[in-house]
């Protein structure tokens, strides 16, 4: 055998020790994991629907785990401070996230990120959305969303209303409406839905533009529901956006997704998956669910990617009507 020709053999057989290390590494990773707590940054503040509901399954988790579930508040903009944590820690599967769809599909356009949330996060499992549309306090003088509609054309830039942030769908469907309808009003972001329940309820603004957080309020007799921005409203006798002829205005659900950094070992992923998808079988979390009528979803690998492909055909016409894109 020639120089040339040993080197190249040598050289094959360091790339399959490597490779067959590496396959061992990943194993032994997976098998092991986890040693240590793990820490889940959630893009939200707490008391809202995705902390109310990232409760009990962080409690499932310990148990299938076996290891301690930290979760830290990282709220603001769409939920992408919570990301960009995720984003930048080490890809080991001890630090997690939990972020919207939104925060994928339409805050990349709203926002200067030093990251994407697309591309620089691995999207692990989506399991449940929150009911979406438009409440006013109980005592309101408006007992449908077309008063509503009319009292804001009649007093042009008096009226104003919440939603959380100014990145998630809910905004841009708010002022895609007002363009629609030719009204002259104001959106106030809010930093977490229990923040903007706070805004209603205070008399601060005239509604919410809710994604979860409004529906703890109706229940208990403080806020009613004038519209419902889904496919049906979890509430008798309210009217969807289509049903009022809103043709194609239909939030189809935006579910909340746990994320972990780019560059996760495949095994780890796996188990991860495995484990979240066991914890939402819970009864703590299904009764969360249940009482606050969130939309479950409970989807992963390709069949999430293509949700969430699916999601982005909305926000892109919200973003176009709103001269974003």
């Amino acid at each position: 055998m020639n120089l040339k020709k040993c080197c190249l053999e040598m050289c094959k057989a360091a790339s399959v020790g490597l490779f067959l290390g590496s396959v061992f590494l990943g194993n032994a990773m997976a098998a092991d994991y986890p040693t240590k707590t793990i820490k889940i940054y959630y893009g939200y503040k707490a008391g809202g629907s995705c902390h109310t509901s990232l409760q009990p399954i962080a409690k499932a988790l310990e148990k299938i785990l076996g290891q301690s579930v930290v979760l830290v508040e990282k709220p603001g903009a769409g939920a992408t401070l919570a990301g960009g944590v995720v984003s930048k820690a080490k890809p080991d599967g001890y630090t997690l996230g939990v972020i919207k769809s939104t925060t994928i599909t339409t805050a990349p356009y709203e926002l200067k990120l030093p990251y994407s949330p697309a591309d620089d996060l691995v999207h692990l499992y989506a399991y449940a959305g929150p009911a979406s549309g438009f409440a006013v306090k109980a005592d309101a003088p408006w007992q449908s969303w077309q008063e509503f509609i009319d009292y804001a054309k009649a007093n042009p830039g008096k009226v104003a209303w919440t939603a959380t942030g100014s990145t998630g769908t809910q905004f841009l469907l708010m002022q895609h409406i007002g363009k629609l309808e030719g009204i002259q009003w104001n959106g106030v972001p809010a930093q977490g839905g229990s923040s903007a329940m706070k805004l209603v309820l205070g008399g601060q603004v005239a509604g919410y533009a809710a994604s979860g957080s409004h529906v703890p309020q109706i229940k208990s007799g403080n806020a009613k529901e004038l519209v419902d921005f889904g496919a049906k409203s979890p509430f008798p006798g309210v009217p969807t956006l289509e049903e009022l002829g809103y043709k194609g205005l239909v939030i189809k659900g935006e579910p909340y997704i746990f994320v972990a950094p780019k560059g996760l070992p495949d095994d780890i992923r796996a188990k991860l998956v495995e484990a979240v998808s066991e914890a939402v079988k819970d009864p703590g979390y299904l009764s969360v669910v249940d009482k606050m009528d969130m939309q479950t979803v409970n989807v992963s690998g390709e069949e999430l990617e293509q949700m969430i492909s699916e999601g982005s055909k909305l926000v892109n016409m919200l973003l176009k009507s709103a001269g974003k894109i």
